[in-house]
């Protein structure tokens, strides 16, 4: 069985390295989208910094290719989605929908 981390079936890959969003991970995240948001192409500066969104909803999976760069205003847009991204997050978004 293949893991969202990737590797082999015989568990190959070292998870543990991408359960932090290091600063090395940030870098290789702004360097593959040229220092841009990835939604609307704001340039970031010292002035606007970049959130992180998680393309695959796992929260500890860290990985470059499962991040997005965001500007301030579209990182807003999906933060609500982003915080409630996982399997504690799905449950407790499921159950105040019943509630309404």
């Amino acid at each position: 069985m293949l893991s969202f981390f990737g590797g082999t079936p015989s568990g190959n890959v070292d998870k543990s390295k991408y359960e932090h969003l290091t600063m090395s991970i940030r870098q290789t995240v702004l360097e593959r989208a040229r220092r841009r948001c990835q939604q609307c192409s704001v340039k970031f500066s010292p002035s606007v910094h970049p959130g992180f969104e998680h393309i695959n909803g796992s929260l500890k999976d860290n990985r470059p290719n499962n991040l997005r760069a965001l500007c301030p205003k579209c990182f807003k847009l999906i933060e609500k989605k982003e915080n409630r991204k996982g399997m504690v997050g799905n449950i407790r978004y499921a159950l105040g929908r019943m509630i309404k």
